[in-house]
């Protein structure tokens, strides 16, 4: 494996990283919704 392969190698690990935190900061940020939309009395499922 040739330095230019290492590269990317090591590009396409920290998308997967920075591609896995923004799945958990989206779900994170649906939760935090739904309570405050509850907390609210409305129901977010409905809208």
């Amino acid at each position: 494996m040739d330095e230019k392969d290492k590269i990317i190698a090591s590009l396409r690990k920290q998308l997967q990283e920075a591609n896995s935190k923004i799945s958990a900061l989206e779900q994170e940020i649906a939760l935090l919704e739904y309570q405050i939309e509850e907390k609210k009395g409305i129901s977010p499922l409905i809208s």
